[in-house]
């Protein structure tokens, strides 16, 4: 394996891989099914090479043999993401040349240290290919089409720096000004977009809501795209109706994460989200770790085969099921831990929470976060729908009933009123900050 001719190639390996993969929503199940179930197999032969893997192999007493379809891999061990970065960076220290042509992507490290995740030039090739998949699934044309997107320089090694290719294609594929370590006014985005007028728009979520909070209170036409994607944080409903109703019907609600690539999309219109099964797997794991339909999401990329992610946990909560032998899911609840914590042990995960704020949509609220500040206190930071004739006393109210009894009535709610809520440092807008340890 030449890893300086897949570097060289990459763009036409991306091309390759995509040509291989079905660019409309799944129809043939028992085709996906049997692809998924050969991906399985190969990345399990491939994995036992590995001494990393392979310890896992004989901690759980099994063999490639015993790895044929989605739900063998409930016989692997888990693995997780601090697992994952010691591993990684274990590699990058010790074989500094081997990686010195592969890809390093970064996460942000909103939990701690950052992860640190590798990928070969063909890896790399085929999270880009997956991606493009997914849009050209919602009927987005690549190249022809005009993409406009937030630049993300943690994720790229040039630094932000385009290859030749993508110099010669940005009039199709262009950066906004707006970034993690730049950010911009929101009447600065809204002009780029309304002068760009793009067929496809995405950035974080917090973004596209601050920009559509703007236009709507400022009474500032907005272009609306024929698609458009909320990234890096999960999609609330008060978020998503002022989305819809100021950017349009095309909203196009993907799940991934850097370590693992997209891995399921919701496209316009739909009220589920299908997993991208002939890249990925999705088992689902009880809280007491038997196989479930709901609970914590545990992912395995499928084309991740020269340095695998096998059993990845990413302590997202999820509800599904499974057609045809494959994994369908009907809704995303956010992480694990982003919970507000009771004396007695106990803890409330946003998934509780967040059934009351669908309840809520209709008190005028575009955006909230919950901050715990100790165990008596919880901090509701609120925007306001520009166009609400509510008072905020009334807002007050309502929010205290609805949401006191959902928390035991154990708490204060203090209420925190803001034009818009400030993202956190890694570009990111948690739901729930909980400062108690």
């Amino acid at each position: 394996m030449s890893y300086a001719s897949d570097r060289r190639m990459e763009n036409l390996l991306m091309v390759q891989i995509l040509a291989g993969l079905d660019k409309k929503p799944p129809r043939d199940l028992k085709k996906i099914k049997a692809k998924q179930d050969k991906l399985i197999h190969q990345l399990m032969l491939r994995a036992y090479d590995i001494p990393f893997y392979r310890a896992r192999f004989e901690s759980s007493g099994t063999t490639p043999a015993d790895y044929h379809c989605a739900e063998d891999l409930y016989k692997f061990p888990i693995l997780t993401k601090e697992e994952l970065r010691d591993w990684s960076d274990e590699e990058l220290a010790g074989n500094p040349e081997k990686y010195r042509l592969w890809h390093v992507n970064p996460t942000s490290g909103s939990t701690g240290k950052p992860l640190r995740t590798l990928f070969s030039p063909r890896e790399n090739a085929a999270v880009h290919a997956n991606w493009l998949r997914v849009l050209m699934c919602a009927g987005y044309k690549p190249v022809i089409e005009k993409n406009l997107h937030r630049p993300n320089s943690l994720h790229t090694t040039t630094g932000g720096k385009k290859t030749l290719v993508q110099r010669l294609v940005d009039t199709r594929w262009k950066e906004m000004s707006d970034s993690i370590k730049q950010r911009v006014p929101s009447e600065q985005l809204v002009a780029e977009i309304n002068a760009y007028k793009p067929d496809f728009l995405y950035t974080h979520k917090n973004v596209l809501v601050r920009i559509s909070k703007y236009a709507k209170e400022n009474n500032v036409p907005l272009w609306q795209p024929k698609l458009y994607c909320p990234i890096s944080e999960m999609l609330d409903t008060q978020s998503e109706h002022l989305l819809k109703e100021m950017l349009g019907p095309g909203l196009l609600n993907a799940y991934g994460m850097s370590e693992v690539g997209a891995t399921a999309v919701c496209l316009p219109g739909s009220e589920e989200f299908y997993v991208n099964n002939d890249t990925h797997v999705v088992n689902i794991y009880a809280d007491d770790g038997t196989p479930a339909d709901s609970g914590m999401a545990v992912v395995t990329p499928l084309f991740k085969t020269d340095l695998p992610i096998i059993n990845y946990a990413t302590y997202d909560r999820m509800e599904s099921y499974r057609k045809d032998g494959l994994r369908f899911i009907t809704q995303l609840h956010g992480r694990m831990n982003d919970v507000i914590r009771h004396k007695d042990g106990s803890v409330t995960e946003w998934g509780n929470i967040e059934v009351v704020v669908n309840y809520a949509t209709n008190l005028d609220i575009v955006q909230s976060r919950f901050i715990q500040e100790d165990y008596e206190t919880i901090r509701v930071q609120l925007v306001q729908d520009p166009a609400s004739k509510l008072t905020r006393e009334e807002i007050e109210r309502r929010y205290t009933e609805l949401f006191a009894p959902a928390l035991n009535n154990e708490f204060r709610l203090e209420y925190e009123w803001m034009d818009e809520i400030p993202a956190d440092p890694n570009g990111k807008l948690r739901m729930i900050v909980c400062k108690v340890k």
